[in-house]
């Protein structure tokens, strides 16, 4: 199938089951009926995590399904066209998902990892609504990249799956080199950086960075961090996701589909440009 047909064909559907494009949960990808608005996305992503989610579901790229189902391996066809990747089928005789691809799809920032943590935490307010968004929000497209392939293996260990300090590490090597700003761009990362003369990195709550080299302290340690975390990282998924999904409506001339209207004179914005306070 042609990569631009498969997109045309993605947004038809979207329009067919009135979700926008950057509201899509790639989970979608191995349930055959749409998702239940009723569905606790806690309880889907944990199916996921556990490897039972087994059938070819709506707009089914891979074709995997339960252990080798990888939602940020779906839109492939989005990274082609916005960032030129390649993708190598699979041979049937080899186990590992992608291994032939040099740069591939990843999740920017992790669900499990903080949500794991946060049982550890003894908290009481109300954050319930938020981690069922980031739930599902873990899944849209504006919380997948591509990396190269030994990036997306072994960032874990140094930043613990949290994308801000996944950036400082690029800041601090692309921005000698004088190439920072043109990767931000290329990849539609100001909503994790600030607008300030070296577009520094924004850090998820303050002192996030101090805890770079200690494995527990780049988690949320208390109920503040872990609730603006939440917050900051939802808000930042959905605005580099409606950037990403208006670019491909105009890289492709798709303009005509309802949704763009709420795109069509939007801006992206920087970090310190956009509205964090909580309700």
């Amino acid at each position: 199938m042609n990569g631009n047909t498969w997109i045309e064909g993605w947004f038809e559907k979207c329009e067919e089951l009135e979700i926008k494009p950057w509201e899509w949960d790639f989970k979608q990808s191995y349930i055959k009926e749409p998702i239940p608005k009723d569905k606790s996305s806690i309880e889907l992503i944990l199916d996921y995590k556990s490897r039972t989610l087994k059938e070819i579901g709506i707009c089914n790229v891979t074709k995997k399904t339960g252990r080798k189902a990888d939602c940020d391996k779906e839109p492939f066809y989005i990274y082609q066209l916005l960032w030129s990747t390649d993708y190598k089928p699979e041979p049937k005789s080899q186990l590992n998902l992608d291994r032939y691809n040099l740069i591939r799809g990843e999740t920017m920032n992790s669900f499990i990892t903080t949500f794991n943590h946060s049982k550890t935490l003894a908290y009481d307010f109300p954050i319930n609504y938020k981690f069922e968004k980031f739930a599902t929000s873990t899944h849209f497209i504006g919380n997948f990249t591509v990396l190269p392939h030994w990036m997306n293996s072994g960032r874990y260990l140094f930043s613990q799956d949290y994308w801000d300090v996944t950036m400082y590490s690029l800041f601090e090597f692309f921005q000698p080199l004088g190439c920072w700003k043109k990767f931000v761009e290329r990849y539609f990362l100001q909503p994790y950086v600030n607008n300030d003369e070296e577009w520094t990195v924004s850090e998820f709550w303050e002192d996030h960075f101090g805890g770079i080299g200690s494995y527990n302290r780049l988690k949320p340690q208390n109920e503040q961090e872990l609730s603006e975390y939440l917050h900051k990282v939802n808000l930042r998924i959905e605005e580099r996701g409606k950037w990403i999904i208006k670019k491909v409506c105009e890289d492709l001339e798709l303009q005509h589909f309802k949704f763009y209207d709420e795109l069509i004179d939007m801006p992206i914005r920087f970090s310190n440009e956009m509205n964090y306070s909580q309700t």
